[in-house]
């Protein structure tokens, strides 16, 4: 950077008192590595050389050029009369840098982009100059477009207030400045509370309550998510415990919690919520997970497995905005899911236009209906939307209306008094017309195949059996109830069998040999990731060293023979050890993952066996699994 800044600053003090502009742009060569792949870094480099020649030729007479780094280069001048010139400059540059460049025998071209920095009154520092420019070039390529852009001098304040609130939330988390709040979900039908969707805001020491809206799309950005989000489900749990205590005599209602595509893409994001929900002694149906980007689950088809074994547990999993960007017909066949909560988007204008029609959401609702899934709508804000809601014949509204988000003890005291939380239609209430419950549709048998994922005669044996009661009309056809066949999809989708885990069947000898030389090496690292220095536990004592031992040679012994049961059971003996070593069930289950991505990463880095890294790790993943569920 500072012999970069040494050419801006002496054009910065040649403009002094002369009101010239200076110019600065910053050319960024963009990924140079891919021609270092296909030929050697020495082509790379000539392409660079060529490229800055072009770059010389392009600039105004006067005009100074310095490498910034290897692919990046900083042409600044006093030559530019207007904006427009500068902008002219940039557009010359770009057109130069993106030109075909002769290596070897191809001819390729590079994605440049170019940022523009101007400093019209010659009072701005050389490093500001850069750092605008460097930006600029930076979002030039983020956006797509033109592969120029003009630095913005309010970003940079942009720039440094997002990071001042990146600082401040990180500190929020460790000084306990979150708070949860609480909305309630109330029941369409019966005007009863049937949920509570947790919510976080942020009590900041100088500004005051703080809504999700103005901080969880930097948390997102910064990574600090994955925190809130663990964050979120410790004090949900912990507030549980507490409604638990104080109304013993109530089913409280499920609480909904918010996942992210960014928790989702990690590894161990089931057995981390799992072991946490069981070490808090919470029931895992006293909890909904609401997917707000289900787009994630189709670039990891793991992550629908981690989803499909908590659901087994006895969470609730529910398609949060559906009918949004990223969601589609196909996951509600495809994901283990028991519920939508409906996005904006599909229900259009409230009141709907043409005398009430909205196709494309009452076909959603009926379909979703057909395979028994809950339908949500949130964002209730009028009465004028919550009829046009009940005539979707939705099961459950959530917005202002019903109730606003309030703190945990607002809650209690809502639960304690058991308030009819959504008043009942005038026609309901006189006895005329027809709810979604009174009505309980009677379905042909192809539409009971359709809900069920079977064929005809396959439903019609379930009826012949009795496990699906239904009825016939006058002329002898079958018709079941449409609450019949929901419960029935409900209990054949809860099944174990319904996604089982799909276990190496052959001999993983590279896996063996490893855990065989290095295991207690890999045992000690996830085991120094569980503990502070000071303080190890069991996986670091004597006792649980010598115990490791036993299990690693029983672990590659299995996976030596291909026998993918013993190494689970195995691991499972190990844990149960583990847990009369005084280990938590977290700890136990943080230690199988950590050991599991450890061994696997080795194994591809040490060997190149990709295909075994991932077979191991489903081992220990379905092992983690395994052990869970004998708890």
């Amino acid at each position: 950077m500072t012999n970069a800044t040494t050419p801006v600053q002496r054009a910065l003090d040649r403009a002094h008192g002369t009101g010239r502009p200076v110019a600065v742009l910053l050319v960024d060569a963009g990924d140079v590595g891919r021609i270092d792949r296909a030929y050697a870094h020495a082509a790379g480099d000539g392409a660079l050389a060529e490229l800055e020649l072009r770059l010389g030729a392009a600039a105004p007479p006067g005009a100074r050029i310095a490498r910034l780094a290897r692919e990046r280069f900083v042409l600044v001048t006093e030559s530019v009369g207007e904006q427009a010139d500068a902008l002219e400059l940039a557009q010359a540059l770009a057109t130069a840098a993106r030109a075909p460049l002769g290596v070897e025998d191809v001819r390729v071209r590079l994605d440049a982009t170019v940022g523009l920095a101007l400093a019209p009154e010659a009072r701005a520092s050389a490093a500001a100059l850069l750092r605008d420019a460097e930006g600029a070039a930076r979002q030039a390529r983020v956006a797509g477009g033109a592969p120029w852009r003009l630095a913005d001098p309010a970003e940079h304040g942009r720039a440094l207030r997002q990071l001042r609130l990146e600082d401040e939330l990180a500190t929020a988390l460790v000084d306990d400045q979150l708070a949860l709040y609480f909305q309630p979900i109330a029941s369409l039908r019966r005007g009863t509370l049937v949920g509570v969707e947790a919510l976080v805001r942020w009590q900041h020491p100088a500004r005051g309550l703080i809504g999700p809206a103005q901080f969880l799309p930097v948390a997102e950005e910064s990574g600090l998510i994955a925190e809130i989000g663990e964050w979120m489900l410790n004090a949900i749990c912990g507030q549980i415990g507490r409604w638990s205590t104080t109304h013993p005599e109530r089913v409280l209602p499920p609480v909904a919690l918010n996942v992210s595509g960014r928790e989702l893409r990690e590894e161990t994001f089931a057995s981390r919520f799992a072991s946490t929900l069981l070490a808090a002694h919470i029931p895992p149906e006293t909890i909904a997970l609401e997917l707000s980007d289900p787009g994630v689950l189709d670039e990891r088809a793991d992550a629908e497995e981690a989803l499909a074994a908590l659901r087994r547990l006895g969470v609730r999993i529910v398609l949060d905005r559906f009918g949004g960007a990223r969601s589609s017909l196909a996951h509600l066949a495809q994901l283990p899911i028991d519920g939508l909560k409906l996005d904006a988007s599909l229900l259009g204008p409230y009141p709907p236009p043409a005398g009430g029609e909205t196709p494309i959401a009452d076909a959603v609702v009926e379909l979703a209906h057909t395979l028994g899934l809950s339908i949500t709508v949130p964002g209730i804000e009028t009465e004028q939307q919550l009829a046009a809601v009940r005539a979707l014949h939705a099961d459950a509204a959530q917005g202002h209306l019903i109730a606003r988000p309030a703190p945990a003890g607002s809650l209690a005291d809502l639960l304690d008094v058991g308030l009819d939380l959504v008043p009942r239609s005038r026609d309901r209430a006189s006895g005329g017309g027809a709810s979604g419950e009174d009505a309980d549709e009677l379905l042909p048998l192809s539409a009971v195949a359709t809900a069920l994922g079977v064929s005809a005669s396959t439903a019609r044996r379930l009826a012949d059996q009795g496990v699906l009661p239904g009825t016939r009309t006058e002329g002898g056809h079958r018709r079941f109830r449409r609450s019949d066949v929901q419960r029935l999809a409900r209990e054949r989708q809860r099944t174990p069998s319904l996604r089982p885990w799909e276990l190496p069947a052959r001999p993983l000898p590279a896996s063996a040999r490893l855990l065989e030389h290095d295991g207690p090496a890999f045992a000690e690292r996830a085991g120094r990731a569980l503990y502070e220095p000071a303080r190890p536990g069991w996986f670091l004592s004597p006792q649980g060293i010598a115990r490791s031992r036993a299990w690693l040679e029983a672990l590659a012994g299995a996976l030596a023979a291909g026998a993918s049961q013993d190494a689970l059971a195995a691991t499972s003996a190990y844990g149960d050890a583990a847990a009369l070593g005084g280990a938590s069930v977290a700890e136990i289950v943080r230690f199988f993952g950590q050991f599991g991505a450890v061994a696997a990463h080795e194994l591809v880095r040490a060997h190149g066996t990709t295909d075994e890294g991932r077979a191991l790790q489903r081992v220990m993943t379905a092992a983690t699994e395994a052990f869970l569920q004998r708890l």
